[in-house]
């Protein structure tokens, strides 16, 4: 039967003691720099783009709601120039019912030549 042979990265060969078969160390040369940098700037890039979309919808709904604001306000302004010259005309109407007219029985015209 064949044994089995693990390669290890410590220089002990003892049985029965533990061994690594995987280094502990990290080796962080120019590549894993370049690859950290490049994600830690498209992390940053996203966090500021979906703030910046938040803001701009944001801005979009109070736009939205001072326009709707203003309708609101012109169509009240609107209705109480509709009502104070309704209230008007109701008065008018109840004075001319109170006074007394008396019908024309004859009419005078003046001629002149």
């Amino acid at each position: 039967m064949s044994k089995m042979l693990l390669v290890t990265h410590s220089n002990d060969f003892q049985q029965g003691v533990k061994k690594r078969a995987i280094k502990r160390e990290v080796i962080v040369g120019p590549t894993a720099i370049r690859f950290v940098t490049i994600a830690i700037v498209a992390i940053l890039l996203l966090v500021y783009l979906t703030q910046s979309t938040a803001n701009a919808s944001r801005s979009i709904k109070v736009r939205e709601s001072s326009d709707q604001k203003s309708q609101y306000q012109e169509v009240e302004k609107r209705l109480e120039d509709e009502k104070t010259r309704l209230e008007s005309l109701n008065q008018i109407n109840s004075q001319t019912d109170k006074t007394q007219m008396e019908p024309v029985s004859q009419v005078e015209h003046l001629n002149i030549k």
